[in-house]
């Protein structure tokens, strides 16, 4: 039977193992480039995941959006989290916010930190109030923990990443200059997984474009066709977020 549905495509499974694959490639890159420098290869890779945002001074948390970094190499679709990787041994860890039981009242069911273990298949998973107890105590090296931090500049926006920071921070030892770029340039590179999610995001858009184009009138104004836009990306492609906002260039804007 045909169907009446103006798309012929489905939201797809992102593969958790995207991300491991992600956190592979980026140790295999680091301990390559710290062995040309004659450097150990000991520390942890450490960074930090976005945090929900209210609308100024208000109660309104905005719509929720990972940081991308964190996103590249560990997938985790919460606010509030931290994320390390052992240089040494390569096993990652993710530190969950702790949430307290209000928290299920509003917004459902606290998960144990099984769940995220088993969700984004790390090595372990703490709370963030463990993190300098747990940092220490995986550290295999001399001395105080050496940390990867990203810090770099974005070359679009001009803005620099933003380094983790947690409380007991000043009791490690910091790199601010090898991270950025070498993440930055195994993100450059795509693996065939990448690529795939990224010939659906051109497949989705590209129908949606077609989609407003066969139901544009004369007279409408350029909300209606951004939301006929939104609407097909997210109603069949399950894309709730979009790339930039709407260029439609009618009326004053042509």
């Amino acid at each position: 039977m045909a169907s009446n549905s103006p798309s012929s495509l489905s939201p797809p499974e992102v593969p958790t193992e995207l991300h491991v694959l992600n956190r592979e490639k980026l140790i295999k890159s680091l301990r390559q480039h710290l062995s040309l420098s004659s450097l150990p290869l000991q520390g942890f890779v450490f960074l930090q995941g976005g945090d929900e945002q209210t609308r100024y001074c208000t109660d309104h948390i905005e719509l929720f959006r990972q940081e991308s970094y964190f996103a590249y190499l560990f997938g985790v679709k919460e606010p509030g989290f931290y994320g390390a990787i052992d240089l040494a041994t390569g096993k990652s860890m993710l530190f969950a916010p702790r949430l307290s039981a209000d928290y299920a009242i509003w917004l459902g069911e606290i998960k144990p930190l099984s769940y995220f273990k088993e969700r984004y298949l790390v090595s372990m998973v703490f709370y963030t109030d463990e993190i300098l107890k747990v940092l220490h105590n995986q550290y295999q090296g001399s001395g105080e923990p050496f940390l990867f931090l990203l810090h770099g500049l974005n070359t679009d926006s001009n803005n620099f990443s933003k380094p983790a920071e947690f409380e007991g921070l000043d009791g490690f030892q910091k790199d601010l200059n090898t991270l950025h770029p070498i993440l930055t340039e195994c993100r450059v590179l795509k693996s065939d997984l990448e690529l795939s999610l990224i010939q659906f995001a051109n497949d989705i858009s590209s129908e949606a474009h077609i989609e407003v184009m066969r139901k544009t009138r004369v007279g409408m104004k350029e909300y209606q066709l951004e939301s006929m836009f939104l609407h097909h990306t997210y109603m069949y492609g399950g894309c709730r977020h979009c790339s930039y906002t709407c260029i439609c260039a009618t009326g004053e804007n042509r």
